[in-house]
């Protein structure tokens, strides 16, 4: 009886260059550690600070602070020391590390010569790309790697092309001052429902007109943050106490366990016994 030789196995799709040169050449890192700090350090690659949440004090090798917020974004080149420090107890940043060569290209594509370092304004396209990111480094091992691969290329050309834009010396606009104030309120204490009406009393504007410069500084609604702030808590709570799912979701103003549920499985496909057993000490 002749054997059959099985068919050959069909070679793996091909990964589109763009990804595979992202892949090798850039690196992502997400922080929600509360109390953020560092001391002052360099790197031998190329930087982008990009804050989610939260309010930061960026320090320079001459000691000059710049203080960033969501709306932001900071590049330091290779070897340029700095030093950085959340305002906030709560905040949420995405650091990119790219090999300098990487960005050098990236900013000869968008046609950008020699800009200077520092900080600029973002753009809604570098906050989606961000929250993307995040989203894809909280799921984990299980998450997309292609994805993330293409997210960063993306989030590092956006910021070359934005690198033509002059930096930012104080960008403290009453508007800005506003929002970065509400949202701290929304942050201090999550089982609160949205303060709303009575924060716009207290500043002496319109609803309409705090919602207005909310959107703009952070790049979506008061409620939305409350509610991404909230998810967050309860995915930091469960992870880190013993807590009963229920209580987890009134700590962060939702009433019930299952809407709490519903939540985790939306925003991040895992459910409470996941988070924590994820969480626990391998052996």
């Amino acid at each position: 009886m002749t054997m059959q030789r099985p068919p050959p196995s069909a070679p793996p799709p091909p990964m589109s260059l763009f990804a595979e040169g992202v892949a090798r050449r850039a690196t992502m890192v997400a922080n929600t550690r509360e109390g953020y700090a560092t001391p002052l350090h360099a790197h031998d690659c190329d930087m982008l600070f990009v804050p989610v949440a939260g309010r930061f004090d960026v320090v320079d090798a001459r000691g000059e602070a710049m203080q960033s917020a969501p709306g932001d974004f900071v590049w330091f080149a290779a070897g340029a020391a700095h030093a950085t420090a959340a305002q906030t107890l709560r905040q949420t940043h995405v650091a990119v590390y790219i090999d300098p060569d990487f960005w050098s290209t990236a900013l000869r594509a968008n046609g950008v010569q020699r800009p200077p370092q520092g900080m600029r304004a973002g753009s809604a396209a570098l906050a989606m790309l961000s929250q993307k990111m995040l989203e894809v480094a909280r799921a984990g091992a299980g998450a997309d790697s292609d994805n993330g691969a293409v997210y960063c290329g993306a989030l590092i050309m956006e910021a070359a092309r934005l690198s033509a834009n002059p930096l930012l010396q104080e960008r403290r606009t009453p508007a800005r001052m506003v929002a970065q104030a509400l949202a701290d309120a929304i942050v201090a204490d999550l089982s609160q429902a949205l303060p709303l009406e009575a924060f716009a009393l207290r500043h002496r504007l319109s609803r309409r007109q705090v919602e207005r410069s909310f959107r703009a500084e952070f790049g979506m609604s008061p409620l939305a943050f409350q509610q991404v702030q909230r998810a967050d808590r309860a995915r930091y709570l469960l992870a880190t106490t013993s807590d009963s799912v229920l209580s987890v979701a009134q700590q962060v103003g939702w009433e019930s366990g299952s809407y709490l549920a519903r939540v985790l499985q939306k925003t991040w496909a895992l459910t409470a016994a996941e988070i924590r057993n994820a969480a626990l000490p391998r052996p």
